[in-house]
């Protein structure tokens, strides 16, 4: 899920702020603004990119100016989002309560209020879970509608062939209605929940072999089960993995790295280089370095960002030819290892990645990728609106 933050905590950092919304989002979907005028002008970007947000919680004083403005223009918005889907003016905003400084009738304006914030989990959780509910309940209603199962997303079998009542709609747009769309392409609306559930346990029984059978055939193992279980490596935010694509360069040279993860269009998230190796791989020596193949690793990941980022005409042929189009920015995650030693060894993998020059490449363990996955199952489950 993506998450906007607006707090009045100035000296908050993504780390503590994501032990507070772990629970429904990854860090890098979380978007928190010290300012109400920057978290509007966040919202604009959405807006003109059309891609996807979840909800905003919002604390209701925030460097002098309240969250009674925000919420007036996100309501009073004509705005659409999310490829066109979405009507802003629906989008979930929750307040964080403030006994102080807040009315019932301000109140009254938000989906949800958030007390006892951030101490209260099961608080902040059941209220996101109420207001995103809602959200899909009316657009569920809205689907019914237009002729459309909210469910199955199949017409009717009194099928309307025209639709003029788009005043009634809530949340979808009138452009939904119009290229009539018969399908959400969000992991919400399509996900078959016994599935993603026994991917896990097939991955966990994948790690456990990985553990006590640490062979060197292992990491094609991992390939082609990540090929054969995908919503592993794509989430929420990204549509399909292209596996090995051939990344040509002059002189006969070629890179091959083993996932790209092309985002949905919708996504804020951009392309993900991953880079798959075996889960028994250490990573570092007793003298406090990189082991070897590690390193190696990280080279091997930094290469790829150099191609992907580099103006040569022959690179941007081929990244054009895989992704269909160029990007701004790519990701890159190294995916090997066990957690136990990246936690032990958490700082020094931050400072030895600084001083190699290894910051923008991402270090994710098996144990990461799994727990990952559950919180996407946990989330899928929580937020049904058909269970």
């Amino acid at each position: 899920m993506q998450v906007v933050y607006i707090s009045k905590r100035f000296a908050i950092n993504k780390s503590e702020a994501m032990a507070w919304f772990k629970p429904f989002c990854e860090s890098e979907d979380l978007h928190i603004y010290n300012d109400f005028n920057l978290a509007k002008e966040f919202l604009e970007r959405v807006v003109e990119g059309q891609k996807h947000i979840d909800f905003i919680i919002t604390d209701w004083e925030v460097n002098v100016s309240f969250a009674n403005e925000i919420v007036s223009w996100l309501r009073n918005s004509e705005h659409i989002y999310s490829s066109k889907n979405f009507q802003l003016r629906a989008l979930p905003i929750l307040l964080i309560e403030d006994d102080d400084k807040q009315s019932s009738a301000v109140r009254a304006d938000f989906d949800q209020v958030v007390s006892d914030f951030p101490t209260n989990p099961l608080k902040l959780r059941t209220a996101i879970k109420s207001a995103i509910k809602k959200w899909r309940y009316s657009l569920a209603n809205d689907l019914d509608l237009i002729g459309l199962d909210p469910k199955t997303l199949t017409y009717h079998p009194n099928d309307r062939k025209a639709f003029i009542s788009y005043y009634r709609l809530k949340v979808l747009t009138k452009d939904f209605v119009n290229v009539k769309s018969k399908r959400l392409n969000y992991i919400w609306a399509n996900s078959d929940a016994q599935l993603l559930n026994q991917r896990n346990e097939q991955f966990e029984k994948h790690i456990y072999r990985a553990t006590y059978n640490p062979s060197k055939y292992m990491e094609k193992e991992t390939h082609d089960f990540l090929k054969n279980n995908n919503t592993l490596l794509l989430g929420e935010n990204y549509s399909k993995p292209i596996y090995e694509p051939r990344l040509y360069k002059l002189g006969n040279k070629i890179d091959i790295p083993d996932f790209i993860n092309t985002p949905h269009e919708y996504s804020l998230r951009s392309p993900e280089i991953f880079e798959v190796k075996r889960w028994s791989q250490k990573i570092i020596r007793s003298n406090e370095r990189f082991i070897s193949k590690a390193k190696k690793s990280f080279g091997q990941v930094k290469r790829y960002q150099s191609y992907m980022e580099s103006e040569n005409s022959n690179n941007l042929k081929y990244i054009s030819k895989y992704l269909n189009r160029l990007y701004d920015n790519y990701e890159y995650t190294l995916f090997m290892g066990s957690k136990s030693e990246k936690e032990d060894h958490l700082d020094l993998i931050e400072q030895l990645k600084k001083d190699f020059d290894f910051n923008d490449i991402k270090l994710l363990t098996y144990e990461e990728l799994l727990e990952r996955h559950i919180r996407m199952c946990d989330r899928l489950s929580d937020f049904d609106i058909f269970r």
